[in-house]
Order: structure tokens, then C-alpha cells, then sequence
């Protein structure tokens, strides 16, 4: 009986372990600040970034807490190939998943343009 328990608590606390390294795969993106058409950063008072990110394998979750208005979103690769563009119209807080499935694995540049802001990063998949 004991050793049958003993058995039983192994596996689960391989299994824990297992399945926490498969679901630990998020990651933050951070965005730094841009102006013109340039990615140099802004001064130190526009601190407040109203876009964060964060990537879970092949799909990147960007959350916008803010309105912008029109936002331009491009992904491109290391060679900087566009692999995802599109404009929407932030009216307000919302979460936008892009799914990057079948991207190969590269270091990827995140942009966010508005008409007078622009935010950017690199993430890896």
C-alpha cells in the first residue's frame, strides 16, 4: 500500500511539473516609444504606453487599454517582411489575438502607429 502510494505521487508530481512547463509560455512584449517614421525614442514625459503585449507561443495578444483612434498594426520578420497588417479603429479598451501559426522561428518587430504616436518591439517565437 505504501509503496503503491508512493508509486501514485510520483506520477502526479511529474506530471504537475510536465504539464506546468508546457502551459509557462507567455511572454511580455514591451513596447517603447517612437516618433516620426523613425523608431527613435520619444522624450521621457510620454512614458505612458496605452498598448502592451504578449506572445504564447504563435499567437501575440495585444491589449490596447485606451482609445486611439485609427492603429495600424504590422508584424514583420527579420528581414522585414511583412507577415501581418491590419488597421482597426480603437474606440476604447480591447484585446486583439494575432495568430502567427506557421511563422518560423525568428526574432519578429511589433509596430503600432497612430496618426501622432507610434510604439514598437521585438519578440521572438
Amino acid at each position: 500500500m505504501k509503496k503503491s502510494l508512493l508509486i501514485a505521487l510520483c506520477c502526479s508530481m511529474f506530471f504537475v511539473t510536465f504539464v506546468s512547463a508546457e502551459t509557462k509560455t507567455y511572454a511580455d512584449i514591451h513596447f517603447m516609444a517612437g516618433r516620426d517614421q523613425t523608431i527613435r525614442p520619444t522624450s521621457v514625459s510620454s512614458s505612458v504606453i496605452p498598448v502592451t503585449a504578449g506572445i504564447d507561443q504563435d499567437l501575440v495578444i495585444v491589449n490596447f487599454s485606451s482609445p486611439l483612434g485609427s492603429a495600424t498594426i504590422t508584424i514583420e520578420d527579420s528581414f522585414g517582411e511583412v507577415i501581418y497588417e491590419e488597421t482597426l479603429n480603437v474606440n476604447g479598451a480591447f484585446t486583439l489575438p494575432i495568430s502567427l501559426a506557421g511563422a518560423e522561428a525568428d526574432t519578429y518587430l511589433i509596430q503600432i502607429k497612430t496618426a501622432k504616436n507610434k510604439w514598437y518591439a521585438e519578440f521572438d517565437i
